[in-house]
């Protein structure tokens, strides 16, 4: 019920207002997006491209993933920390991306970086090196 009044709103401030932000509560964007994170994201005004963080519906629950790849008129996208790609999504089914994470006072941009792409890829293979990164930047915050 929560969730689906929370993407109600999210959907319609988008629609209104063309813009939004959220708070991140995941871990599946980890490390370019953290928990706890506040993301800024806008309606589409153009093509979605490859590596787009983008924001969209499925089961009933926002989710924020990256652009992985195109199918046709479908995006495929994944978490980066996530091993397989979700299931395809049109590009009409998306309701926003991101355009800035705000962490600890400043604006980060949502591209990966080498250093990011690096242990995103270490985490997709391991579970206990994601929670181990997780405590850490907790640890940090606190």
């Amino acid at each position: 019920m929560v969730e689906a009044l929370k993407l109600g709103l999210a959907a319609e401030v988008l629609a209104l207002f063309g813009q939004a932000r959220f708070p991140v509560s995941g871990s599946s964007m980890f490390p370019a997006i953290q928990p706890g994170d506040l993301l800024e994201v806008r309606r589409p005004a153009g093509p979605i491209h490859t590596g787009d963080v983008v924001v969209f519906e499925r089961h009933g629950k926002l989710v924020v993933h990256r652009v992985v790849g195109q199918t046709g008129e479908s995006l495929v996208t994944r978490g980066d920390r996530v091993r397989y790609p979700d299931a395809p999504v049109s590009a009409a089914a998306i309701l926003g991306w991101v355009t800035a994470i705000k962490r600890r006072g400043r604006r980060i941009n949502p591209r990966l970086t080498p250093l990011q792409r690096m242990v995103s890829s270490v985490l997709r293979r391991t579970e206990f090196g994601t929670r181990l990164a997780l405590y850490l930047v907790r640890m940090v915050r606190t």
